[in-house]
């Protein structure tokens, strides 16, 4: 899948070589000099992925996300994906470094932009699917028998 998803993003038309940035049971996600591809995860809800992606390249939002570079979403190997511009994340072995002033401005100009101008209506909060999904892997991991 990374070198497919490499290729998507356009790493094949010029040569560039790609980073795996993660790879995982509900993403992957190469970097492609300045693009960021992701495969999101097979069983994802199109439709939802599909306004959160025309929400996240919205002209309201402009300045407060990062805008994907296509709004729709495409599809590799039977699984959604979707093309970004690279941003620095943060170091996993420096969480201390967490941006957090500015995650909190981010936050703020968020609640300033009114859902009626947004294109909706935003789906719900993933966050209760992506623990649950998370709680999985936790536990096959660490399951008896699991393999290390």
């Amino acid at each position: 899948m990374p070198a497919a998803l490499a290729a998507y993003a356009g790493a094949g038309e010029r040569g560039a070589p790609y980073e795996l940035l993660a790879e995982r049971e509900d993403g992957t996600v190469v970097r492609c000099g300045e693009i960021v591809a992701k495969a999101h995860a097979g069983d994802s809800d199109r439709a939802d992925l599909a306004v959160r992606m025309r929400i996240a390249a919205d002209e309201a939002l402009a300045g407060v996300l990062l805008a994907p570079l296509r709004p729709e979403v495409g599809d590799l190997g039977g699984r959604p994906v979707s093309l970004w511009p690279y941003g620095a994340p943060v170091d996993p072995e420096r969480p201390e470094d967490a941006p957090w002033e500015a995650a909190g401005r981010l936050l703020a100009a968020l609640h300033q932009v009114p859902l009626h101008r947004l294109p909706g209506p935003v789906p719900p909060m993933r966050g209760p699917a992506k623990l649950a999904r998370a709680l999985r892997r936790l536990y096959r991991a660490t399951a008896p028998g699991a393999v290390r």
